[in-house]
């Protein structure tokens, strides 16, 4: 039996063994959760509520403690009119003391008596309001029963829904929802059974999965998405936040949603992504209910739900709602000073996190300012915390110092070791935020020409060379590299290994589009000046150069091992293979026979597109974006020749798309589709060059797992 058919017989035994065990449920129940710790209870004071120590219990140094949750439930009718006749006597609290631990791992039902209760009662012994009292509590512990450890230790409370009116059993505990007003009706049952179906599996992605589900994905997390390249916890300390519900809603789903992509468990067959926009929206509203509409300030887990969502949206074409929230994280950090070093007060596992919670959202940051008009939120001159550590030193949950980024940058300084494969990868991205800047972002145009020493073109080649330096990108090859990251068990620290390829993606990226001819071109238009006649066509044969290395090194890191699915590779892919297809289309435009490496490279750089794009929504349209561009776009020998005229207007917009990540991942299929050409199937010329015929081409569009279309098939119906 694989991994996924165990789990998913795991989650259908707790199906099964709570549908047994669930009671009827209970409407318009209300939810009341004690936020307060103990010591701010008992000194009577105003509590923050922040996990693990509030606010007051940090500022003097106190360990904080607090008690497990409970929930109270309004009492019955009958309860109120017994309640009527005694105003004076004791509130609940007094009456009934808190057990410090409740039992629901059975039926059996414990009830705390005051202490002059006599040990045997009879029905006349025993007064009507406390009778009321006993069987509300009794009512209240068989709910929390029925709902499961998972849903107790979340504080969380079932509700009645259509798909249980209708005779479907609720998969999984839910997170409370505020009780209708009284004067709504129930909505009507579905006529259909279809219907019913399609309600109760949309409904059950609003709660969280069963415990084994949960756990897989958790572990799906941290196998796949963890440090690749975005790194926001310490394993262990997540795991045992987790354990105890003191991670947020917001966060919790967040991490479901992020998770999901690279999950094959059967409990989502056929809706995973269905499941990922309903655990993203749901982390979503969590954030903005309990977090952003409250007195109490965000946290550290706020700002890293708001960076993961903002992922999640990206690459699902919702660039915009991704762009907001990616700003929203970045002011969060902002205000709670994560740019700056930690308090001492923190543990070093708390101050490594605040780290590198502060650093993926650099990260995500310069990533996605990769298109025209979208500056970075965050400023270099900006930051004054330490670079993070590497991953044994975060795992062994100790303390090191390491330099700043401003220290790695500089030529004087005296620092030059990279002590961790995050920190490589954030050099990276700040050569890459530094080259988008230049060549994208509207900047003046330099008042030195590309090839003058004194210009911003040559000091961004000087600063490369710098973090070639720190990366080592030709020292060491990739095989031998991966070796450097293998455990004694065998298995590959995929945590550590795959910062290393993400750095030298995206190394490679900022060489490509620093030397781009055509943004290159653009430039050189506005400036107006007499260009040497080899300058743009030795930069085109760099940026070709590195364009072959993007897609050797991902190569190399398949054939290794590595996972290599982050989903920038997508954007690295489209940039390298635009340019290598320049090149193609030039050299046959001239006459020359094109280097079967160049042919060779090329077909890889869509292989990696098609790789990725299982993964990835946006992906998939800039595969099909980049067999369309070889196949519609030619006479592009003119980028290279300076005394050219202007490009074409419909020639210049298509090759703006190919460089702008933010715009092809907004796209949708049927606007990458040129209005003159049939998707069936189409030959371009590099299609005859590398031997296909006309009946060889692209045979259609192909749904994907998620039934969306993409380019499935290449020369001879071969998938790619």
């Amino acid at each position: 039996m694989s991994s996924s058919e165990a789990t998913a017989a795991d989650a259908s035994s707790w199906e099964r063994s709570e549908a047994r065990a669930r009671p009827a449920p209970t409407i318009n129940t209300i939810r009341r959760i004690r936020q307060a710790c103990t010591n701010c209870r008992h000194r009577k004071t105003r509590c923050s509520g922040e996990r693990p120590r509030c606010m007051n219990c940090r500022r003097v140094d106190r360990v904080c403690h607090y008690e497990p949750y409970s929930a109270t439930n309004p009492p019955s009718s009958a309860s109120v009119a017994a309640n009527n006749g005694a105003a004076k006597s004791k509130s609940p609290s007094t009456l009934f003391p808190r057990a410090g631990v409740v039992d629901v791992s059975n039926v059996s039902l414990k009830v705390w008596l005051p202490e002059k209760t006599p040990m045997f009662l009879t029905k006349s012994s025993i007064q009507p309001e406390l009778l009321n009292r006993i069987n509300t509590i009794e009512s209240q512990l068989a709910q929390l029963h029925s709902q499961g450890l998972m849903g107790f230790l979340n504080g969380s409370v079932a509700f009645p829904d259509l798909a249980a009116a209708a005779g479907y059993q609720d998969v999984s505990p839910k997170f409370a929802e505020p009780s209708p007003p009284q004067h709504q009706f129930a909505p009507s049952l579905p006529e259909s059974a279809d219907t019913v179906s399609d309600m109760s599996s949309s409904m059950r992605f609003n709660t969280v999965p069963p415990p084994p589900i949960m756990a897989h994905l958790i572990d799906t997390y941290f196998l796949y998405v963890h440090n690749q390249p975005y790194s926001y916890f310490h394993e262990q300390s997540f795991r045992e936040r987790l354990n105890y519900g003191l991670v947020p809603k917001c966060l919790l789903f967040a991490i479901l949603a992020s998770a999901l992509k690279f999950s094959d468990s059967e409990y989502y067959q056929g809706c995973t992504r269905e499941a990922t926009e309903a655990y993203a929206r749901e982390a979503w509203l969590a954030l903005l209910r309990d977090h952003l509409t409250v007195e109490n300030n965000p946290t550290l887990q706020v700002a890293q739900a708001s960076n993961i969502l903002g992922v999640v949206d990206f690459t699902c074409g919702r660039t915009s709602s991704g762009w907001l929230k990616i700003g929203l994280a970045v002011r969060i950090a902002q205000d709670l000073q994560l740019m700056k070093e930690p308090k001492n007060t923190m543990s070093p596992i708390e101050q490594e996190e605040h780290r590198r919670a502060w650093w993926s959202i650099y990260l995500l940051d310069k990533l996605v300012s990769v298109g025209q008009s979208r500056p970075p939120a965050i400023s270099e001159e900006d930051i004054h915390v330490q670079l993070p550590s590497d991953e044994e030193t975060l795992r062994r949950g100790i303390w090191k110092k390491t330099p700043t980024l401003h220290q790695l940058i500089n030529w004087k300084s005296e620092s030059e070791s990279v002590n961790g494969t995050f920190t490589q990868t954030i050099l990276a991205a700040t050569a890459l935020g530094r080259c988008v800047r230049y060549v994208l972002h509207g900047r003046e145009i330099d008042e030195m020409p590309p090839w003058d020493p004194r210009s911003d073109f040559t000091l961004l080649n000087t600063f490369l060379l710098l973090i070639d330096h720190h990366l080592q990108v030709e020292t060491i090859p990739i095989p031998q590299l991966v070796e450097q990251y293998r455990r004694p068990d065998g298995a590959l620290d995929f945590q550590s290994l795959e910062h290393v390829v993400f750095a030298r993606i995206v190394f490679h990226t900022a060489h490509c589009l620093l030397n781009h001819p055509f943004l290159l071109r653009m430039r050189l238009q506005k400036g107006n000046c007499k260009v040497p006649p080899k300058f743009l066509t030795r930069s085109f044969e760099v940026s070709c150069s590195h364009a072959r290395s993007i897609s050797s090194i991902v190569e190399d890191a398949i054939a290794s091992g590595c996972h290599v699915q982050s989903s920038f590779y997508a954007y690295a892919s489209i940039l390298a293979g635009g340019i290598l297809s320049l090149a193609i289309h030039i050299d046959q435009e001239k006459g020359q026979v094109t280097d079967p490496e160049l042919l060779d490279h090329y077909q890889k750089a869509i292989s990696i597109l098609e790789r990725v794009g299982r993964r990835w929504d946006h992906a998939s349209k800039m595969h099909l974006q980049l067999m369309l561009f070889d196949a519609n776009y030619h006479s592009l020998a003119a980028l290279l020749d300076s005394q050219a005229p202007e490009v074409d207007p419909k020639l210049e917009a298509a090759l703006w798309l190919m460089v702008d990540y933010v715009a092809m991942s907004a796209l949708n299929e049927t606007a990458l589709t040129p209005p003159s050409m049939s998707t069936d199937t189409f030959l371009s010329p590099l299609d005859a060059q590398m031997g296909l015929e006309n009946n060889d081409a692209f045979t259609g569009l192909a749904p994907d797992a998620n039934g969306d279309p993409h380019v499935a098939f290449l020369g001879n119906g071969v998938p790619l």
